[in-house]
């Protein structure tokens, strides 16, 4: 009996000292040069072991993990190194948690929507960011990406600058047709947007 119970304690150390980490940034730079090489497989296998240990992380380190997760995932679909079936279930589990995006320059023009934050009004009249993050070479769409601010915007002080947007995945809208032309939409509420200045 108290071997067993020794031995229950150990594994709840464990269990509660993984589970209590938090991705550095350290960790977050590791990912950096597979996303470079487009070597999506590898950022894909790394974000997911970082995800998989710290799930009580609610860091802004852990919310661009998770984007980097979702991005890795959509650009395998287009490289045949995924299903869209297996990238709806790794895409989903993300729903209602923090994300935050890469920093991309903010433009007026729509056709620089390509890795770029672009602001426009919505239905309401209620100002939006959208991106459009694609591959290097800009012939697959890996991500839609929607933000609804959280607060007043005013485009004068974003437009020429780089700006981070992130907030809540609110929604996730994968390619119906299952085409590669473009893989997933995805809906952000309670967003922000702010300047950042190169490290």
């Amino acid at each position: 009996m108290t071997k067993l119970m020794l031995s229950f304690l150990a594994s709840l150390i464990f269990a509660t000292s993984s589970f209590g980490q938090t991705i550095t940034y350290e960790n977050f730079r590791e990912i950096i040069p597979f996303l470079q090489q487009e070597d999506f497989k590898s950022a894909y296998e790394k974000t997911s072991k970082l995800l998989s240990t710290t799930t009580n992380d609610n860091s802004d380190i852990r919310g661009m993990v998770t984007y980097m997760n979702i991005f890795s995932a959509a650009a395998m679909v287009t490289l045949d190194q995924m299903t869209f079936d297996e990238f709806e279930k790794v895409v989903t589990n993300y729903k209602g948690q923090y994300i935050v995006m890469p920093a991309h320059p903010c433009v007026e023009r729509e056709g620089e929507a390509f890795n770029s934050l672009q602001l426009s009004k919505n239905e309401d009249g209620k100002l939006q960011g959208m991106t459009i993050s694609a591959n290097t070479n800009k012939t697959s769409i890996f991500c839609f990406e929607y933000f609804d601010y959280a607060g007043n915007i005013d485009p004068n002080e974003l437009i020429g600058k780089t700006i981070r947007c992130g907030g809540v995945l609110k929604s996730i809208e994968v390619n119906p047709n299952k085409s590669k032309i473009w893989v997933v939409r995805l809906r952000v509420s309670n967003a922000f947007a702010r300047p950042i200045t190169p490290r």
